[in-house]
């Protein structure tokens, strides 16, 4: 009688999908957006240098209410977050129909540039963004904005 070892490919696959299916957020629905701000003071130049070409002042961005109308850098529906930061992230999950806007206001340290970005994906994997790049020059602000949008 001949005994058959079960192989590692052979429970890999159905394992490998079980696992990510539990690892679902079960908030996020095909109906919503997960959504990522990232502001990136410290964008490489074309030799590689990756030394932080500027500070964040302050970031607002809209956490999806879509309450924002007219003056949205002082809208209380506007999360403002401080600090003088080379980078910045957040993540967070907005239901469809929300509305995204940000704005970094920084100040720059060293010739270059700095990049502002907004990605959302739907739970299905639908991807889709904006960004945007300003130069940076020694103790000059600037602001990079992402305009307002309704996902």
């Amino acid at each position: 009688m001949r005994h058959h070892r079960l192989q590692l490919h052979t429970w890999l696959v159905p394992l490998s999908v079980v696992l990510a299916v539990a690892s679902c957020d079960v908030t996020t629905n095909p109906g919503s957006f997960f959504v990522t701000y990232r502001a990136n003071m410290k964008v490489p130049t074309a030799a590689g240098d990756t030394t932080t070409k500027a500070t964040i002042d302050s970031v607002y961005y809209s956490p999806g209410t879509g309450k924002c109308v007219t003056t949205c850098s002082s809208d209380s529906t506007f999360i403002r977050v401080t600090g003088g930061a080379w980078n910045y992230s957040v993540e967070l999950t907005v239901p469809s129909g929300a509305t995204l806007e940000a704005h970094v206001f920084a100040t720059g340290r060293l010739a270059g540039n700095a990049q502002f970005t907004a990605i959302w994906m739907t739970a299905s994997g639908t991807l889709a963004g904006d960004s945007v790049t300003a130069t940076t020059a020694p103790g000059t602000k600037f602001t990079l904005d992402i305009p307002k949008r309704t996902l």
